[in-house]
């Protein structure tokens, strides 16, 4: 394997230019080493070059390897899209999570007491595995509290009362962990919470675990307008009435394991005016990336994003 040995910025973009990408003059030059400055080969050309990529080496120059008429002016507007897309999707995934927390620490105070989230037997025991994973779940939780001890909120009830209520802690607590925490409460307390989505608590659970992969995604600056996941997001009735296709195994291929499986499960999560404005967000930003495209298109884009033609049409279902 070829060792990866440093390269100045000239060397870069003279690498890029030998593969293929189209950098005519000076300031077209200049502009690429500005680019690769701020945002690292790494992260921009590795992290999205993939649909500018020719599907089979160029037989009279094997050195290019990027489709005809491909700029880093293009490149670069799909990152600052995919930049975009992480930032609607970041928020409107916390309008979830704090409602959800809300809902959570409501319910399961209301049936053990403010203080009482540490006790095993308050959570759903007749669970397969349940034992490792409720006392997984409580070690997680001393841990973040550990963790956030010099947080005002947290320091005051620790000192003051030597306890800290679930309401106030749910400040501190991860999404990934709050799922967590739903899915091993008991059956009548999650179906307390998941009745407020008009849906069922398994239906909640699956929801829950999926936005929390894409809040990670988001928190951490990963690519997402390509995110794929293995386990999948529930079946819904969306996603027949969007006419959305079925692979041979019976599992519709958009929807499931992309980030439109994400737009689903928002819009069970979401008020319906939430919902509208963050579709309409992402439009606006599908408009603005079409206009920059030349070598791409706006449907090869799509269908990254697991979207289908229609995916509008989930805005008045």
């Amino acid at each position: 394997m070829e060792e990866k040995v440093f390269k100045t910025l000239d060397e870069l973009v003279n690498l890029l230019i030998k593969r293929g990408i189209k950098i005519d003059n000076p300031s077209d030059y200049d502009y690429a080493k500005r680019v690769l400055e701020k945002n690292g080969y790494y992260n921009l050309i590795n992290g999205y070059n993939k649909l500018f990529l020719l599907d089979a080496p160029d037989v009279n120059n094997p050195d290019i390897t990027y489709r005809a008429n491909t700029t880093l002016y293009e490149i670069h507007a799909l990152y600052q899209f995919d930049r975009v897309l992480r930032n609607i999707f970041f928020r409107y995934i916390l309008e979830v999570e704090v409602n959800v927390k809300s809902l959570i620490s409501y319910y399961f105070s209301e049936a053990h007491g403010h203080k009482n989230y540490l006790i095993y037997t308050n959570f759903n025991t007749a669970l397969r595995n349940s034992e490792s994973k409720i006392t997984e779940l409580i070690a997680e939780i001393q841990r973040q509290v550990a963790g956030r001890s010099s947080d005002p909120s947290i320091s005051h009830y620790l000192n003051a009362h030597g306890y800290i209520p679930l309401w106030v802690l749910n400040n501190i607590l991860t999404l990934g962990t709050i799922s967590k925490f739903y899915s091993l409460m008991l059956p009548q307390e999650r179906q307390s919470v998941s009745r407020n989505f008009g849906m069922m608590d398994n239906e909640l659970e699956n929801a829950l675990q999926y936005i929390s992969t894409i809040r990670n995604f988001c928190a951490h600056g990963n690519r997402l307008y390509c995110f794929r996941t293995k386990k999948p997001l529930s079946s819904t009735t969306y996603h027949s009435a969007l006419n959305i296709r079925q692979n041979s195994n019976g599992e519709y291929v958009q929807g499931k394991r992309d980030l439109f499986a994400g737009m689903i499960a928002l819009k069970r999560l979401l008020s319906h005016n939430d919902y509208k404005r963050m579709s309409k967000e992402i439009y606006r930003a599908i408009g603005t990336l079409e206009k920059k495209l030349n070598v791409l298109t706006i449907d090869e884009i799509l269908n990254e994003m697991g979207f289908p033609a229609n995916w509008r049409e989930l805005n008045s279902l």
